[in-house]
């Protein structure tokens, strides 16, 4: 068995009869030119070529040497099995060709239904060297050597066998075509010739993409190939070809995805009466270069389905892709279309494996091609999630293909020839779901590889770009979006996805660019330039420099142009987060510093545990700075106290009365009473001034969040100034009277001076009724305020904390319900130790904890930016049911 399939030795080979014994003729075919078929099954792809080169310079020489006319002109070398079911052949005359060159033409014929390793595309290879080479042998008779050398189709046939003859047919149609091609080219065949066989060629290949559905995309590229070789011509090709007029009018509803692929590509050249028969692409005409209407939203909706069905090549990437990705992203917003509709919408909504995979391959091949400005729509909501839940478990069907995803998104980040926009783009993208989280989901460090690789200097010039694009009017940034697809949104969309990126850089900004930062967010999102300060900076006298604009354009370069569309909302958002973040690096540092003179000495039980907890959950990137973290909190407050000046430029964009005026002026004030205090520092013996000096972070954080919503925090705050003074010059106590009889006047004055609440339990008081305002930021000072003084606490407070925590209804308000023992049901002290220190400081400040600080629009505009997937990670969950 195993000798009757080895290839013979050339040596070996005499004389090759095929055919029946009727029609049998003998004929001396060299060795060596026996081997060349074997080789051209080789599955390596330079033998094969090297082969049907070398077959095709014999066959040549075999002609040349070839007296026509002699006995054997012509002659068939016996049937090749085709025909009909009865064996019928109608084969070609092949008149005027060697012996030689006819065994090998129905030779190449028949290997074209070989299933075996490189032989259907060796064959087909040489087959299209051959009759270009050879143009004595005419095209038509290509078509009649192809079914009559390829066995018919029957009853009795096999699926696999089939399979092998019906794609034997279409690479033998494709090899004619690009032998056509050729001669076309060379001026060997007439137009009307070409026409006539490319009328037949169309015809089989339509029939054969009807036939089966795994044929459909190698037909299509048959035509595309035509539609290269006829060019204008094309046109005149549906006129005499209806089975491929038939095809490319399919209804939308049954398409396939060689449907929409053909209909874009032919669409220059398909005539009026058969466009208005199209439903896959826009009626009217494209022009050249001009896809916008393709890729209008509805478009893009309507040829879904047809596009989604593309999974069926599966793990390959359809061609139809190729065509859609290459015209998407030479048209402005295209890109953000295609992909929110038929991947956002499409595959990753479908539960079958194949189309999320697809999804994952696509993402790939967009990513390096798409502007950075689109990088955002693509990292979406179902992508992450997908992309996720994947990486989440190495037993999900899908995770190899997550895997691969992510590293090809880090690789191609990282990679030297990548711009440093999309670099910056992508970072920011993966940390929509906050600085660590999705570090800590897909259980990899891409993120903090990504960030590590950045340049500190790239960081800060790139987040100045971003703050021009953010302050500028739309018209300004988004003309080349003029008449894309959503054009009215990409404006607003792209000064949204500039917050976000700058924002995104916080971890490789320095401290001068983070206070730099800090200040533009502070300044557009709570103030605007008055009247004649935009006045001046926006309409410059010709001559003459651009008149300032005061602190806002000093600080947020230049005041915030129209529309606004919940811009402001946003900044408040992220500045929140971001002062926070500051805050926990601060106190990381500290630690840090306090920690090196006992490095040498063993902690004790409990402490170490806990002193190493805090450090994990702290940014890494701002304790592992060379320079020690700024505290933007005390630039964040100086700013407002400057920008509440009068003649600064700038007026709040929410004013406030002058009654709450009044409270905020007392606020500054007090905190000019406690900066002397805190410069003290250790210095300070009275229990009262460093229960002051302590209170001095709460009050910056105030001075800014009263600015977010005065309504609610002015009530809260207007004690804590003269608590304050109490606190840092206590009121006289009166020296007790003699002993002796006291008039009733004296008693009830006596009674009085006693029911005075003592500057300390003001301050808890305070601080007890600030911890229920909605703010990450203001619960995490409030608790840190808390520790520093809790030394000076007094008994009676103690005993007003325990009657708010042991009341009748405590479980409810601080368990969510009664009797809960989940992780939400703990105390409220015990639960904000766990829940906020844990998982707060290691998120490193997510702002998704502030997603729900802004009442209103502010929740939108974080929605519309920081993405939240819920479940046991997501902080705002936690956080408003603890509230």
């Amino acid at each position: 068995r195993s000798f009757s399939n080895a290839p013979l030795p050339p040596s070996a080979i005499g004389r090759v009869t095929e055919g029946p014994p009727a029609a049998m003729v003998r004929l001396e075919v060299p060795g060596h030119v026996l081997q060349h078929f074997w080789d051209l099954a080789n599955i390596d792809a330079e033998t094969r070529r090297e082969s049907a080169v070398n077959l095709v310079n014999e066959l040549k020489q075999a002609q040349d040497e070839h007296v026509p006319g002699g006995a054997d002109d012509g002659t068939l070398m016996g049937g090749g099995g085709g025909g009909d079911a009865n064996g019928v052949v109608d084969g070609p005359a092949l008149e005027g060709c060697s012996p030689v060159l006819v065994y090998a033409l129905k030779r190449l014929a028949r290997g074209l239904g070989s299933g075996r390793s490189g032989a259907r595309q060796g064959f087909a290879l040489a087959l299209t060297a051959a009759f270009t080479e050879i143009p004595l042998v005419s095209l038509p008779d290509g078509l009649k050597l192809l079914k009559s050398s390829l066995e018919p189709i029957t009853q009795s046939t096999k699926g696999a066998e089939a399979r092998d003859i019906l794609m034997g047919q279409l690479f033998g149609i494709a090899a004619l075509v690009r032998a056509m091609a050729a001669r076309f080219k060379g001026g060997d065949l007439t137009l009307e010739s070409v026409l006539s066989f490319g009328a037949a060629v169309a015809e089989e290949t339509a029939k054969l993409a009807a036939s089966k559905a795994y044929l459909a995309e190698s037909a299509a590229a048959v035509v595309l190939e035509l539609k290269a070789a006829l060019g204008p011509g094309m046109g005149k090709m549906f006129d005499r070809s209806p089975a491929l007029t038939s095809w490319i009018t399919t209804p939308a509803s049954k398409a396939g995805p060689e449907v929409v692929q053909l209909c874009m590509e032919l669409w220059p050249y398909i005539p009026k009466s058969i466009k208005d028969q199209c439903e896959c692409v826009p009626q009217g005409g494209v022009k050249a270069k001009d896809w916008t209407a393709v890729f209008q939203r509805d478009r893009v909706e309507t040829v879904r389905d047809a596009l989604m069905e593309s999974s069926y090549v599966h793990p390959r990437v359809h061609s139809v892709w190729d065509g859609l990705i290459t015209h998407a992203v030479e048209v402005p917003g295209a890109v953000e279309t295609l992909w929110d509709v038929a991947c956002e919408n499409g595959l990753f909504v479908s539960g079958s494996h194949q189309r999320r995979y697809l999804g994952f391959r696509l993402f790939n091949t967009l990513l390096p091609l798409c502007e950075p400005e689109a990088v955002p729509s693509l990292f979406s909501d179902g992508f992450i999630r997908c992309l996720l839940n994947n990486l989440n478990k190495e037993e999900n069907y899908l995770h190899a293909a997550a895997e691969e995803c992510l590293d090809s998104v880090v690789a191609y980040a990282r990679a030297k020839d990548t711009p440093q926009q999309k670099r910056l783009s992508v970072i920011a993208a993966l940390q929509r779901l906050g600085p660590s989280r999705f570090d800590k989901v897909s259980k990899r460090n891409a993120v903090r590889e990504l960030i590590g690789g950045l340049s500190v200097d790239d960081a800060s010039g790139y987040m100045r770009e971003l703050m021009g694009i953010f302050v500028a009017p739309p018209a300004d940034v988004a003309k080349r979006t003029e008449g894309a697809p959503g054009g009215e949104l990409v404006g607003n969309k792209r000064r949204l996805w500039a917050l976000e990126q700058a924002v995104g850089l916080w971890p490789k900004l320095p401290a001068a660019s983070q206070a730099t930062l800090v200040k533009f967010l502070v300044t557009h999102a709570f103030y605007r330039a008055d009247g004649a300060a935009a006045n001046a900076a926006a309409a410059p006298k010709k001559g003459k420099k651009k008149s300032s604009g005061g602190l806002v354009e000093e600080a947020g370069v230049a005041p915030l142009a129209e529309p606004l569309d919940g811009l402001r909302e946003a900044c408040a958002v992220r500045i929140s987060s971001l002062l926070e973040k500051n805050l926990k690096a601060q106190r990381a540092a500290a630690a840090g510093k306090e920690d090196k003179p006992a490095e040498k000495k063993p902690a004790k039980k409990g402490k170490k545990g806990k002193k190493a907890d805090e450090d994990e959950d702290t940014d890494g990137d701002a304790a592992a700075a060379k320079e020690p973290p700024a505290d933007l909190l005390s630039v964040a407050a100086d700013l407002c106290r400057a920008m509440d000046a009068a003649g600064s430029g700038g007026t709040l964009v929410d004013d406030m009365p002058r009654e709450c005026a009044d409270v905020r002026g007392a606020l500054f004030a007090a905190l000019d009473k406690v900066k002397d205090l805190s410069l003290a520092g250790e210095k300070a013996e009275d229990a009262g001034a460093a229960a002051a000096a302590a209170v001095a972070p709460l009050l910056r954080v105030l001075a800014v969040l009263q600015l977010g919503d005065w309504r609610e925090f002015t009530p809260a705050i207007e004690d804590l100034p003269r608590c304050v003074d109490d606190l840092v010059n206590p009121p006289e106590v009166k020296k007790p009277a003699k002993k002796g009889k006291k008039s009733k006047k004296d008693e009830e004055e006596d009674s009085e001076e006693e029911e005075t609440p003592k500057p300390m339990d003001v301050l808890v008081d305070i601080l007890l009724s600030l911890l229920a305002q909605p703010s990450a930021l203001l619960r995490d000072v409030v608790e840190h305020t808390f520790k520093a003084v809790a030394p000076a606490v007094s008994e009676a407070s103690v005993v007003d904390m325990l009657r708010v925590v042991m009341a009748r209804d405590a479980d409810n308000r601080n368990a969510g319900g009664e009797g809960s023992d989940d992780e939400n049901g703990g105390p409220l002290g015990e639960h904000d130790e766990d829940e906020e220190d844990g998982e707060e400081d290691e998120e490193d400040g997510d702002s998704d904890s502030d997603a729900d600080e802004a009442p209103g629009a502010n929740g939108a505009a974080a929605n519309a930016v920081d993405l939240d997937f819920g479940g046991a990670d997501s902080e705002s969950g936690g956080e408003s049911e603890d509230e």
